[in-house]
């Protein structure tokens, strides 16, 4: 087993790969999500250790970062007076990543399909909701480029995700993705939200024209120009 502590998790993996382990390996922590983007996790420790012979699956546990104390959970001494750095907490609705698109367009963003349940859209009160989904997603990924669906349908995500698409219309057909789909879309695609990309130019930008969120993009759409902080 190489010794992998320290190292970022798509590296670690790579290592152990290399090493001659080829069945997947064990990943403790990842947080509420788990794990999408290998390269933004640290491994902070490791089973079996170093140099020891691999006889089952190993075992990785990462976060974020690995702060010696910190990292392993310890208490903060009696007295301290410093505050607690780390007070994030969602307070969003419900909702669940239902597929997620690696690589995406020439700025090669990770694209969310986030399913969550009926909203109320009597008062604009709704729109703040989706955004604390989507800033719940830059907290855990540390990064507010990226693109999100959100959907009260999931068949909406099935249907409209690459990585799901051709599995959809195998088991529904293409008659049903064409004519159903869209009937669902135009009330169940609640938010398309876009940071880091300006489709002007086809390519990855900090500029305005790169953040937006379209609200129900399938419908009578609007534009809004948002980007969540990144929380950290």
């Amino acid at each position: 087993m190489p010794d992998v502590v320290g190292k970022q998790l798509d590296v670690a993996l790579s290592d152990v790969e290399r090493a001659g382990f080829g069945d997947d390996v064990e990943v403790l922590g990842g947080g509420m999500f788990g794990v999408v983007d290998e390269s933004n996790w640290t491994v902070c420790s490791q089973e079996p250790e170093n140099g020891t012979k691999v006889d089952t699956a190993p075992r990785l546990t990462v976060d974020r970062t690995c702060d010696g104390d910190d990292a392993a959970g310890s208490a903060p001494e009696s007295g301290s007076s410093e505050p607690d750095m780390d007070a994030y907490s969602y307070q969003g609705p419900q909702y669940e990543i239902v597929t997620v698109d690696e690589n995406q367009r020439s700025a090669k963003l990770t694209h969310h399909w986030i399913y969550t349940g009926p909203l109320d859209y009597s008062t604009a009160a709704y729109k703040d909701q989706v955004k604390m989904i989507i800033a719940d997603i830059a907290h855990a990924e540390g990064t507010n480029k990226f693109f999100a669906e959100v959907v009260t349908d999931k068949e909406i995500a099935f249907a409209e995700s690459p990585s799901t698409f051709e599995s959809f219309i195998a088991e529904h057909g293409s008659d049903y993705a064409i004519n159903t789909i869209p009937q669902h879309e135009v009330t169940g695609w609640i938010a398309s939200y876009t940071g880091g990309f300006d489709y002007n130019a086809s390519e990855a930008s900090d500029s305005a024209d790169a953040i937006e969120v379209i609200w129900f993009p399938a419908a009578a759409s609007e534009v809004e120009k948002w980007m969540p902080d990144v929380v950290g």
